[in-house]
């Protein structure tokens, strides 16, 4: 069961700040250093020194920026408990504008095995220390995590919508991309109830913040056994999530396409034929009308079958490949599911890489041999122009795809999933109170 609760957030100032769309960040864990210097250019108070501090001490120091800027008017706490409903509007890959609805409110945080909030991906342990460090020095939850629910009628979002209906959002700010967010305030205690009564039927799906909730999880843990005495409403039992619906149009996937950049030494002539042994070839020269052809068949394609698009250096043709029987699969991945099998970056880490190009899962996962990018044509540009071997391009996996994949209690790969766009930094903080209870 998932249990939600308005909370007291901490909001930009914006007397204090009139153009918010200099203190709005990316997610931590995408911004390259290039973008952190733009990013801390823009303003003394952009979310990036939060998030991605650059200071020798970063987490004490984060701690002492955070309640400065508080102290300073920068931030301002909401008074009453609220539920906060976002309309992110922005242009599709393909230039078609959407807009995602969904709603950012505490989520009582549960262990794994409940069922009632599942990873869809596996975790490293570096990132999760950061977090946690993070966490410990801000007593804070200073980014919401993405999850998704699935719910056809669309009752929440319908609700929320007719309340913002005709009423100024609390904020709107623009981002760099283009695309724009309206946040609204929901204090109506109907609504918040019908939310409440709606996400508790509905088990949620981490769509992205997977570190940053383990992160949570372990944060609540260290504060239990320190409290030993607890009735599970202290703050640290929650944490700050964005909700968004699976059934909502605007949601959208991209998928994550691979760059490798080094594997053991194969003759081509004989990659070409350990591919053949499982794959039909289908190839497409490599011009640049043959890129297009390439990539119109690997889309088209893909929504009716799993395929897989490759490209070698030094071989002059794009190939897309596709796998000859599942039984292939089924034989080399005997101990997962069919749904977790049938997915393309299965078959790509566990067939292509693992088996025939001979690159160990545990080397897969160090970030030194495959790196990853949404931008397929910096990707096929790449494996010519730099040093990598080898690009694969991939299809993005379907909501549903995911959903049978963690309904079983599985995880993808790393990498697997891009929802697209990523949830902004700075819209809402949630501060951890240690003296507050969080009111059902």
């Amino acid at each position: 069961m998932v249990q939600i609760a308005p909370f007291r957030g901490i909001l930009y100032n914006e007397k204090k700040i009139r153009d918010l769309s200099k203190v709005i960040a990316p997610p931590y864990d995408v911004i390259t250093p290039e973008e952190q210097d733009r990013l801390c250019r823009k303003s003394p108070y952009n979310f990036v020194r939060l998030i991605l501090s650059q200071e020798p001490e970063p987490y004490e120091s984060v701690a002492r920026l955070f309640e400065g800027w508080r102290a300073e008017g920068i931030f301002v706490r909401d008074d009453r408990p609220a539920l906060y409903f976002l309309s992110h509007r922005f242009s599709d890959n393909e230039g078609k504008t959407r807009e995602r609805l969904g709603f950012i409110a505490l989520a009582r945080i549960e262990d794994f095995s409940t069922g009632a909030i599942r990873p869809h991906e596996k975790t490293l342990a570096a990132p999760k220390e950061d977090r946690l460090r993070l966490m410990l020095a801000c007593h804070a939850n200073l980014s919401p995590i993405f999850a998704l629910y699935a719910h056809p009628k669309q009752t929440i979002n319908n609700a929320m919508m007719e309340q913002a209906q005709g009423v100024a959002p609390t904020l709107e700010v623009k981002e760099d991309g283009g695309g724009t967010c309206l946040l609204w305030r929901i204090c109506d205690p109907e609504v918040i109830r019908l939310a409440q009564r709606e996400m508790a039927e509905r088990p949620l799906l981490i769509a992205d913040g997977h570190h940053r909730y383990e992160a949570a999880l372990n944060y609540r843990n260290r504060l239990r056994e320190e409290r030993k005495n607890f009735s599970g409403r202290e703050p640290f039992n929650y944490v700050m999530m964005y909700f968004s619906n699976m059934n909502d149009d605007g949601l959208v996937i991209l998928p994550t396409h691979r760059l490798v950049r080094s594997f053991p030494s194969i003759p081509f002539q004989k990659l070409e034929e350990e591919l053949q042994r499982h794959f039909y070839l289908e190839p497409y020269p490599k011009t640049p009308e043959g890129q297009r052809w390439f990539l119109r068949a690997l889309r088209s394609g893909g929504r009716k079958r799993h395929m897989i698009g490759a490209s070698f250096k030094r071989d002059p043709r794009y190939l897309i490949l596709r796998l000859k029987s599942k039984r292939i699969m089924q034989r080399l991945a005997k101990d997962l599911s069919d749904p977790l099998r049938d997915l393309d970056v299965s078959a790509l880490h566990l067939l292509i890489l693992a088996h025939i190009l001979g690159i160990p899962p545990e080397e897969q996962v160090q970030g030194e041999v495959i790196s990853y990018s949404q931008d397929e044509e910096r990707v096929l540009k790449a494996v010519d122009k730099e040093d990598y071997q080898a690009a694969f391009i991939l299809n993005p996996p379907k909501p549903e795809e995911i959903l049978a994949v963690v309904q079983r209690g599985e995880k993808m790969p790393q990498k697997s999933t891009y929802f697209y766009p990523k949830l902004i930094s700075g819209l809402v903080i949630n501060k951890i109170d240690s003296e507050e209870k969080i009111e059902g």
